[in-house]
């Protein structure tokens, strides 16, 4: 899953305002400094998440006969084991 640069745009516009409006959580850098920090880590999550469905993938395609239906439940239950190993 590649997200376009807008998206995570967007998307680091929305964490930053909600960790803002938090009353629990006291900011101690400017608003443009937690932007590029959310974008920063929000890309670098979706490279983990682009290895995992890569490592998922390349151990799907040494499976032979297998039907399309059965390739996306594979593909799901294989990427949900990925991602508790890494603590998601």
């Amino acid at each position: 899953m590649k997200p376009s640069p807008d998206r995570v745009l967007y998307l680091s516009r929305i964490i930053a305002k909600k960790l803002k409006d938090n009353l629990n959580l006291v900011q101690k850098a400017d608003d443009e400094t937690v932007r590029r920090a959310i974008v920063r880590d929000l890309t670098e999550a979706y490279k983990e998440l682009d290895a995992m469905e890569e490592k998922v993938r390349t151990a799907l395609a040494k499976r032979k006969n297998v039907s399309r239906r059965d390739e996306e439940f594979l593909f799901v239950r294989n990427l949900d084991d990925e991602l508790r190993k890494h603590g998601a």
